[in-house]
């Protein structure tokens, strides 16, 4: 529509399916619902759905898992069935993958089986069976992901196995069982195009992060694989109950290491876990976690900032960034996550600049207690210069209280900025 022509980068439709057998089709756009269609007779209920591709404002096509087994797929203009695949028995199909490519897809059942289909043909490339470590029952498969390269997938299942897969060479990159009671419900690639780490989000409460390192021998030595829980399990009870971590996502974007969670009470999280990453890519360099101070030394000045707080130097593996409870609370079952980095003008980019260097610099003579009284610094000091504005009857002016908050949360801003650059300090350190 013309509105989604003014605006590409927004997704233009969403789809709603349910236990009706029906299936809404709404426009981002506009806000509106476009439409409504039942899915084909005898072949149940819609159970998962994906868009082909997957990455695109406008997709071409729709591909709907069914309770039968059965995977349909429509043409996206019209939603019109251009094919129906046969692939999962009749206990049906639980998630579904688009490469990034749009050309083939993953489909995972409660069968025990993960399908590789040709999309461009229609048909169906490849089987694999997932063992169970129970005899004599199928494994279910929770979920399947692509890295954004679309050189790698990983999946995980009710029984608590996490793998992650190259596509070209099948070799495995990891393969772990959780717990009975931490299985992964939901599992993302973080950190990149190339998908350096996996997050999941565990029915314990929990949030691991597991280092996918190269198949490449020169790339990558044995044992170099790691793994780091961002967010521990809920312990000491049965059941996390609200605190079970349902569905997790990537955020594009960012620092790259940006998730969306939801959990059983409700409550949706933008988190960032770029520490945990951060924390084992500092052991395979060598370094340990406690390592901060050799950063912090690097530089005078930097020690000398860095003692006014030692949270400064504490390294955090998760960080929630924003959290909101949905409605009263009820359980979410699913999330779809869209983002894009809006551009920056230069004018803004160079505002942002100018308060970076001042506040830096402002830092450095405030913190120098041992220049005599009355010498001139000889230190440059960004300075603009502004109109003198007319006193008005009604200006606001703050009261102690009000500017005392406003000067603590100046101060945790700034806390914040030499935490971020000590960060890429100690990165590039490891990096070299």
């Amino acid at each position: 529509d013309e509105d989604h022509l003014r605006h590409p980068v927004v997704p233009g439709t969403l789809l709603s399916a349910g236990y009706d057998e029906s299936i809404a089709i709404f426009s981002l756009t506009k806000l509106t619902q476009n439409g409504e269609l039942k899915t084909p007779s005898n072949m149940g209920t819609p159970t998962c759905s994906a868009f082909a591709p997957p990455s695109d404002p406008s997709p071409s096509h729709v591909l709907m898992g069914l309770s039968s087994g059965k995977i349909v797929i429509y043409k996206r203009n019209d939603m019109s069935i251009q094919h129906v695949l046969p692939g999962h028995d009749d206990k049906g199909v639980s998630c579904i993958a688009v490469h990034p490519s749009g050309k083939m897809a993953l489909s995972g059942g409660r069968d025990g089986k993960i399908c590789l289909w040709d999309l461009m043909r229609g048909r169906l490339a490849f089987v694999s069976k997932i063992p169970n470590p129970r005899k004599g029952r199928k494994a279910t498969v929770n979920h399947i992901v692509w890295s954004n390269d679309g050189a790698r997938f990983a999946y995980c299942t009710h029984e608590g196995n996490i793998t992650a897969r190259e596509m070209e060479s099948g070799q495995d990159l990891l393969d772990i069982n959780m717990p009975s009671n931490g299985r992964a419900n939901q599992i993302c690639f973080v950190g990149g195009d190339d998908g350096l780490f996996l997050a999941a989000a565990c029915n314990d409460g929990g949030l691991p992060v597991f280092a996918v390192g190269s198949v490449d021998e020169d790339d990558e030595e044995a044992g170099t694989r790691r793994a780091i829980m961002a967010i521990e399990p809920v312990e000491g009870v049965a059941t996390a109950g609200d605190e079970r971590f349902k569905c997790i996502s990537t955020v594009d974007g960012g620092s790259g290491f940006l998730v969306i969670t939801a959990n059983s009470g409700g409550i949706i999280s933008l988190i960032d876990i770029e520490g945990a990453a951060q924390m084992m890519l500092s052991d395979e360099g060598g370094d340990n976690g406690g390592d901060g101070n050799d950063t912090d030394n690097t530089s005078d000045d930097e020690g000398d900032r860095a003692e006014d707080s030692d949270d400064e130097d504490e390294e955090v593996a998760a960080e929630i960034l924003e959290s909101v409870r949905i409605g009263t609370g009820a359980r979410i079952t699913c999330i779809s996550a869209w983002s894009y980095n809006a551009p920056i003008s230069d004018e803004d980019s160079a505002e942002e600049m100018e308060e970076i260097e001042e506040t830096e610099e402002v830092g450095e003579l405030t913190n120098d207690e041992s220049e005599p009284e009355g010498k001139q610094f000889t230190k440059k000091r960004k300075t603009t210069k502004e109109p003198v504005p007319e006193k008005k009857e009604h200006a606001i002016e703050l009261d102690p209280e009000a500017l005392e908050k406003a000067r603590a949360l100046v101060s945790q801003a700034k806390k914040h900025q030499k935490k971020k650059k000590a960060k890429k300090k100690k990165r590039d350190k490891n990096n070299n």
